[in-house]
């Protein structure tokens, strides 16, 4: 048995500010942008805009927010800036909170015709030995 002590945060000791967390993620916008990183990719900040249906310069300072809360990191390529989700974690995070939450009413063509994220797995189907479909 080891004497080590209790494992902390990365940003020192005291308790997890979990108001601080939960602030950037109830945040409409914002969760419009961590959602549009979900899958993985990096994004620029005029794509993650567009994805937020904000302006350009309202992107950026939630984009800021989310840097400093710890929950995106940036990388600089060229004259862009691209964004993705900090760890893993985050993603983790959000697919919790998508479980849990409603889901909204679609309102426009463009939400229509995206591709639901984190949305239950489509059952496959069972062919029988006598059905010669192809799927």
């Amino acid at each position: 048995m080891t004497n080590d002590p209790p494992p902390t945060n990365e940003r020192g000791g005291g308790d997890a500010d979990i108001a601080m967390v939960a602030a950037l993620f109830a945040d409409p916008t914002r969760a419009r942008v961590l959602l549009a990183l979900a899958d993985g990719r990096s994004l620029p900040a005029s794509m993650l805009a567009s994805e937020a249906g904000v302006s350009p310069q309202a992107a950026s300072a939630q984009l800021n927010r989310l840097r400093r809360g710890g929950l995106i990191a940036d990388e600089k390529s060229g004259r862009h800036r691209y964004y993705r989700l900090a760890s893993d974690h985050v993603d983790t995070i959000l697919e919790a909170l998508a479980a849990a939450a409603p889901t909204q009413p679609v309102r426009s063509l463009r939400q229509g015709t995206r591709a639901p994220r984190y949305a239950e797995p489509v059952p496959a189907t069972t062919i029988s030995p006598g059905n010669s479909a192809v799927i």
